[in-house]
């Protein structure tokens, strides 16, 4: 069975994946701050939006611009956008458990959650971990069964932290988005302004394979330097 994607209209990213986005799964972008996590989900939803495709947009971190979205996309694309802000992990938890029945309805194409743990981040402490972190694998199970259900890509961003134990990057939520995300993508900012790609899961692509975009006025886009590696 051939495996659809959605194109990131950025031909080097598009490369290393192949193509694009898999519709079906979870596909997780994570990094530090400042890393272009953002502008990647708000490139992928321009580019279903401008093709007629609803969206529905979880921005937990009042990170969605609509000004940023039409530079890349254009107003009329705007209108496909289903924005959903919640301020907690309880509204979260709502927010993803009603959408299920919206991408039914009106036919939604993508789904986008950035980030998928800042407001979990709030929540837990070294008392509720397990609790919380049951709360997350059961978003996160729900998102995954809206991809595969709907055959629709889910992309969602990951908060890191630094693992003193291994002193590298850690997700914040450790194994649970580890999980459920079968695309694992970690985004760091180079020294020139590029940004550096690099495959840590994923179903058909090898691990470490890596490439480099940049951010301009209109999206992402290739740099001269553009191979694989």
């Amino acid at each position: 069975m051939k495996v659809e994607r959605v194109s990131t209209q950025c031909e080097s990213v598009d490369k290393l994946l192949n193509g694009g986005i898999e519709k079906g799964i979870i596909t997780n972008f994570y990094g530090e701050s400042g890393t272009g996590k953002t502008n990647v989900c708000i490139q992928i939803a321009a580019t279903v939006a401008e093709n007629g495709g609803k969206v529905v947009y979880i921005d937990t971190e009042g990170g969605f611009s609509p000004e940023r979205f039409e530079q890349v996309a254009g107003e009329e694309a705007l209108e496909n956008i289903l924005l959903r802000d919640p301020v907690d992990f309880t509204e979260q938890e709502e927010a993803i458990e009603s959408i299920a029945e919206v991408v039914e309805s009106e036919d939604v194409e993508l789904v986008v959650v950035d980030s998928a743990v800042s407001l979990y981040r709030l929540q837990v402490n070294g008392e509720n971990a397990s609790e919380i972190n049951q709360r997350l694998s059961r978003q996160l199970s729900e998102l995954s069964k809206i991809a595969r259900n709907n055959n629709i890509p889910v992309v969602i961003t990951n908060q890191v932290y630094t693992s003193f134990d291994e002193e590298e990057l850690e997700l914040v939520g450790r194994d649970v988005p580890k999980y459920w995300s079968k695309a694992l993508l970690k985004l760091t900012q180079k020294t020139n302004g590029t940004r550096k790609i690099k495959v840590s899961k994923h179903r058909s692509i090898p691990e470490g394979r890596s490439t480099q975009f940049e951010i301009t006025n209109d999206g992402l886009s290739t740099p001269d330097n553009k191979g694989l590696f």
